[in-house]
């Protein structure tokens, strides 16, 4: 659907103004679309923000490429500040367009050169956030790991033993048996259920 409504806009630019068919520009109108889009979207999708923060930080790309690419006044830009422009693909867009990219500052020498930096700067939203996502996702079960060790190491003690036999007798035989044969599956069997009584003594235990 993407590439569909790419050729579309590159087909209608085509029909309007020569000088434009060149496949690279289809390729860096496609790549630019990408970097503005696709952030809302991912953001939307793989995350649990409220619907506000989804739009504040979906539009960030968007915001940032009217700020700081330099793209709305080629050549232009603050001394210093100015070299965050290569992190925009729309700056690699305009180093395409006939007419416009022998008025901006800094373009790559080759075409190739230009349309890997392209690529390159369309994926730095997508590849932070996801690297984000992953980094979150693998704390959560680092977290979870430790609380099931936390509870193994509980459940080996002999104080814990000796309260299991005082509360509830023969009839806490099966988690008598697990103190001293521990494995991960019931470990997590008793992580996810926090209403067992047995889980009431993991409680007292701290």
């Amino acid at each position: 659907m993407k590439c569909m409504l790419t050729i579309t806009i590159w087909g209608c630019i085509n029909l309007v103004i020569d000088g434009m068919s060149d496949p690279y520009i289809l390729f860096a109108l496609h790549f630019d679309t990408v970097a503005l889009i696709y952030p809302m979207i991912f953001v939307a999708l793989y995350s649990t923000l409220p619907f506000e923060l989804v739009q504040i930080i979906g539009t960030t790309p968007f915001l940032f490429m009217i700020f700081f690419s330099t793209t709305f006044s080629p050549g232009a830009g603050i001394t210093g500040i100015k070299i965050v422009r290569y992190l925009f693909p729309r700056f690699y867009l305009w180093c395409e367009l006939p007419g416009v990219q022998d008025n901006m500052e800094g373009c790559p020498e080759g075409r190739i050169e230009n349309m890997i930096y392209l690529f390159l700067s369309a994926q730095l939203f997508h590849t932070c956030f996801f690297a984000l996502v992953f980094a979150k996702q693998f704390k959560k079960k680092v977290d979870k790991f430790k609380s099931i060790e936390k509870r193994k190491l509980v459940m080996s003690s002999e104080f814990f033993g000796t309260l299991q036999k005082e509360l509830f007798g023969a009839g806490f035989k099966r988690y008598s048996q697990l103190t001293i044969h521990l494995n991960s599956d019931d470990l997590k069997d008793i992580a996810s259920d926090d209403n067992k009584p047995e889980n009431l003594i993991y409680t007292c235990c701290f």
